[in-house]
């Protein structure tokens, strides 16, 4: 009886940690996909380059609560810390690269490219941590580049000649920017712990973006547009808040693979409020991506 009882007991354990996984998970790719909507709202307003310095000032002010317990490590990890900054540098190019893509191109477009980072996070494991890729995650991979290739592929007015999606090049480069991005947050975050990381990307980001932002001509914003770069920043840092407080609770696989479909919420905003269709080649590229993603973070 007692072995039954507690067989019983590790099954609704195990029920409620997926449960919590998985809610963690929607949360985070909620939170990620509105943040890119308002984005695309917020350049284009004010330009990505105003959003991008913003967003990252008002978003380290609100990590900052998170991560104040953690200032003690930094005085003795002084090469990890190098390594944050390093890191800030790419966070920053990358986030360029991401707001300039939302201001140039559709978001239904940039977005779910963007999202396909994982790919280079995973060939870059192979290469420099000698992980062996399955037959699974190959499979994953190869859906994700054939989505890619889709959804940046649009026909021209003749509906004969094809070209590049406007915001193809920025999206591809944050792809590439945010896989090298995340392969080296980890051992970073593993020593200065989950939300100090973050916080040295905001600050190194934004300590960036003034510098350029002060160097060109300044025209003022208004509320509205102020109030849309406050909601990304909102809403970017929940959703890194969530996620690490899923994988802290629930599955890492459920919440970073659940997390990582957030082009899926954006696209879907896009579609309802600015009424931005896809074709159906860059319908099934979408849906490529999305499922390469799932298949990635299944068995990664």
């Amino acid at each position: 009886m007692a072995r039954g009882t507690g067989y019983i007991r590790a099954r609704a354990e195990a029920f409620l940690n997926i449960e919590l996984s998985l809610a963690f998970g929607l949360l985070t790719a909620s939170a990620f996909g509105t943040a890119d909507f308002i984005a695309k709202l917020s350049t284009n307003k004010i330009g990505f380059l105003r959003t991008a310095m913003l967003m990252q000032v008002i978003g380290s002010f609100l990590i900052i609560p998170f991560a104040a317990s953690d200032f003690s490590r930094l005085a003795y990890q002084p090469v990890v810390l190098l390594e944050g900054i390093a890191l800030g540098l790419i966070n920053v190019t990358a986030t360029i690269a991401l707001y300039k893509g939302f201001e140039v191109g559709r978001l239904s477009i940039v977005s779910p490219i963007a999202s396909s980072y994982p790919v280079v996070s995973i060939l870059l494991a192979v290469l420099f941590l000698g992980e062996v890729i399955s037959e699974e995650l190959l499979v994953g991979i190869c859906l994700v580049i054939v989505g890619v290739i889709l959804v940046s592929v649009q026909k021209e007015r003749n509906e004969i000649k094809k070209r590049f999606a406007k915001g193809t090049f920025y999206a591809i480069a944050y792809m590439v920017l945010g896989g090298i991005l995340f392969f080296g947050l980890k051992p970073v975050s593993l020593v200065l712990g989950v939300y100090l990381p973050v916080l040295l990307l905001r600050w190194t980001s934004a300590l960036v973006l003034i510098i350029v932002f002060f160097s060109k001509p300044r025209i003022s914003s208004g509320s509205k547009a102020l109030a849309l770069v406050f909601g990304v920043a909102a809403f970017d840092t929940f959703a890194n808040v969530i996620y690490n407080v899923g994988v802290s609770f629930g599955t890492v696989t459920v919440v970073s693979t659940v997390g990582g479909l957030f082009s899926a919420v954006t696209v879907l905003l896009a579609r309802v409020f600015l009424k931005d269709s896809l074709s159906k080649t860059q319908v099934a590229g979408f849906l490529a991506i999305s499922l390469g993603i799932t298949v990635l973070g299944l068995v990664g």
